[in-house]
């Protein structure tokens, strides 16, 4: 008969330590897990605030909506990308004009302008953050101001951008005409030798100058509009554009822009929509700036002092020529030896002491009292006055000038806010120059 098997009696001590063995192992497998879980936590933490978190964080708020670090990156992007085509496409040029060395200089100006905007990261970011605030005001103005944009007209835009227009090259806008000034008169004649007569300005052409569209470089021999060089060599005029080379173009622009920085068509009409806003509202503005203004027609003399004014003043009254003294004391180098003539200006043109000083006087020959400014002391003759048409230039400054007011006006009214600190460090760098380009 086999025989039972002792059953092994464990102690109360030993069960204890069982146990608390037990709960140790699970104290330490829960503190693991925990760690485990902590670190992932970060980990997934980190990622999420590096990727979506931080992307959304406002650089900027208009009438309260933010603007998200994401959208500035894509716009940073952008510019970029339009920088670098600039600069492969001035970089052709400089090849082909390698025979003139006045060309030379003059592209490598450029580009290295626009190699040193690549490499402002700071100035590249405020300057694309002030085109995201100033596209959110005009989108937020745009039903009051009774102006709104088109699919069709974003479509036109392109075309254009690209040198395709279906509809035939539009006609040049008329040139200025010749505006001829009103004939001298005796006093004037004697007051002002024949070689000093300002030259005739000519009347201002209606409209303001069109908004430049993000240059469209779709493939090297695209030819962007660039100045002429110093020595007046013309550069080559591109075919117009059928619709099949368009659509090839425009594809292959499309292709190289989302390989380059990831952005889509709709970003790019987006930026197209922006632009035919402010071109509108500029057009809306045009028409309240008047085309015929009150001008003045002066000479002075600048000196350093109050007191060498004075003694100006002594030697014309005791009779010496003006034009022989302007050459001889004054400090305004571009004019001394004409006289001090600046020509005809109007108001907004000169430093404010000196135009109230010049608007005062009344008399054709009448002399101003010395008058400060941030330059000098300057003693004023009045020429002529007459009421005269605004060069397209003037205009042109008086349309700027006009639209910043409206812009500004907008961002206190709209309570617009800029974040600085959020994006500053956290712009992309990418696309960069192609091996190479612009290398020196």
């Amino acid at each position: 008969m086999a025989k039972k098997p002792k059953t092994k009696v464990v102690s109360r001590k030993q069960q204890s330590r069982v146990e608390r063995e037990l709960r140790n192992r699970r104290l330490v497998l829960g503190g693991t897990i925990g760690i485990i879980a902590l670190v992932v936590l970060v980990i997934v933490y980190g990622l999420l605030d590096q990727f979506v978190l931080q992307q959304q964080r406002p650089v900027a708020r208009v009438a309260g909506t933010p603007i998200p670090l994401s959208e500035l990156q894509k716009r940073v992007r952008f510019e970029r990308y339009q920088l670098i085509q600039s600069i492969t496409t001035l970089t052709q040029y400089k090849q082909l004009f390698s025979f003139d060395p006045a060309s030379q200089a003059y592209f490598d100006a450029q580009i290295q302008q626009s190699v040193a905007q690549l490499k402002d990261s700071n100035s590249l970011g405020s300057k694309a953050l002030d085109a995201l605030i100033e596209a959110r005001i005009l989108e937020h103005e745009a039903a009051a101001l009774g102006i709104s944009v088109s699919e069709d007209e974003i479509t036109r835009a392109i075309q254009e951008a690209f040198g395709y227009y279906p509809e035939g090259t539009p006609t040049p806008a008329p040139t200025s005409t010749p505006y001829a000034t009103a004939t001298l008169n005796s006093l004037q004649r004697t007051l002002i030798p024949p070689t000093a007569t300002p030259t005739a300005t000519s009347t201002a052409t209606a409209g303001p100058t069109p908004t430049p569209w993000p240059t469209a470089t779709p493939t090297p021999t695209q030819a962007p509009n660039v100045t002429p060089t110093p020595t007046e060599t013309p550069l080559p005029t591109p075919t117009p554009l059928t619709e099949e080379g368009f659509r090839t173009n425009y594809t292959q622009y499309l292709e190289g822009l989302k390989a380059e920085t990831g952005l889509e068509e709709a970003d790019l009409r987006a930026f197209f929509k922006a632009f035919l806003l402010r071109d509108k509202l500029l057009k809306k503005l045009d028409a309240e700036i008047p085309y015929e203004e009150e001008q003045v027609w002066a000479r002075h003399i600048l000196v350093k002092t109050e007191e060498e004014a004075q003694n100006v003043l002594k030697r014309l009254a005791a009779g010496e020529d003006w034009v022989k003294l302007a050459a001889e004391v004054s400090q305004d180098t571009s004019n001394k030896d004409r006289g001090g003539d600046l020509g005809w200006f109007g108001k907004g043109e000169m430093t404010q002491a000196f135009e109230d000083a010049a608007f005062a006087l009344t008399e054709i020959g009448q002399i101003s009292q010395p008058v400060q400014t941030e330059y000098g002391w300057h003693i004023i003759q009045l020429l002529g006055r007459e009421v005269r048409p605004i060069s397209p230039d003037r205009r042109q400054q008086l349309l700027n000038q006009k639209y910043q007011e409206w812009l500004d006006s907008k961002k206190t009214e709209l309570k617009v806010e800029r974040y600085d600190n959020v994006w500053q460090g956290k712009l992309p760098v990418e696309p960069t120059l192609p091996p190479g380009i612009a290398s020196n």
